[in-house]
């Protein structure tokens, strides 16, 4: 038995100095090209923990320097429909203006020394739009689609307005309370691609990967990522990034890594409260 695992941290080890020997020199990913830049993270609560270990990830893929920084500006409860809501409505206030003053301009509270964010990783849902649920009712839902891409069409017109050239939008994780429509956003973001709009990228699926997972990535009540469910998330966004140069040692270092969902989260939160104190 002794021997067997012996054989397997060799066949383990042996596997990531393979991937490590195997990383391009040249990036392919039109992301991660090894020009220092900033990507924010648009998002709901599901959100709060999973870009640290993204970039974490993301700082071993440039050789352990922080050549990528991933600035979080997600909120609780801030579906797309709160992101673009009218200027001077609080749900505007909380997500997008927040956003802007804390990563934004030369007066930015929260981005330090890190660039001006180019990217824009949104982690997205739909609930709100049309309704509480969602719009898409069912597969066949062409008009509650529709109405899932104008709305996803116009955050990201908005965050091209603000600067950013890239717009990266993923749904949501699995939501048992509130199927089949958050699983039918991803026929709202499918309509959105169709429309050609060069700036607008598809982002993970982490919906079926949760959803597989259920309800062993998620915390006790069943609808928030726990550590798992996190993890899920944060590879789905690294290899979305990376592309063709993503590296399964890091994947499978990250995976292997103990995290603190709570206290990150937590963490984070003080961090955003910090700027309007």
């Amino acid at each position: 038995m002794c021997a067997t695992r012996q054989l397997l941290a060799v066949s383990v080890l042996s596997l990531a100095a393979a991937c490590q020997v195997a990383a391009p020199s040249t990036p392919t990913s039109p992301w991660l090209d090894g020009q220092e830049k900033s990507l924010v993270v648009v998002g709901y609560s599901t959100s709060f923990a999973w870009p640290d270990m993204l970039q974490e990830m993301l700082d071993q893929h440039a050789g352990g320097e922080r050549v990528y920084h991933v600035l979080n500006a997600t909120q609780g409860g801030a579906p797309v429909d709160h992101w673009v809501a009218a200027t001077d409505d609080r749900n505007y206030i909380r997500t997008f203006g927040a956003m802007r003053e804390d990563f934004f301009g030369d007066e930015a509270k929260l981005r330090g020394a890190a660039p001006q964010p180019t990217i824009a990783i949104c982690q997205q849902s739909l609930q709100f739009t049309g309704n509480l649920r969602g719009p898409v009712k069912t597969e066949s839902d062409m008009v509650g689609a529709e109405l899932g891409a104008d709305v996803m069409q116009e955050m990201s017109e908005r965050l091209k307005a603000l600067g950013l050239e890239s717009v990266i939008i993923g749904m949501h994780i699995y939501k048992k309370p509130v199927e089949p429509e958050v699983g039918n956003e991803r026929i709202a973001l499918a309509r959105l691609l169709t429309r050609g709009l060069d700036y607008i990228h598809e982002g993970p699926d982490v919906w079926t990967p949760t959803r597989d997972a259920w309800p062993e990535a998620f915390t006790e009540d069943e609808v928030h990522p726990n550590e798992l469910g996190a993890k899920i998330m944060a590879e789905g966004w690294y290899r979305t990034l990376a592309g063709a140069d993503a590296r399964e040692d890091i994947i499978a270092q990250m995976h292997a890594e103990q995290y603190d969902i709570d206290k990150m989260s937590r963490d984070y939160l003080a961090w955003r409260r910090s700027s309007r104190e």
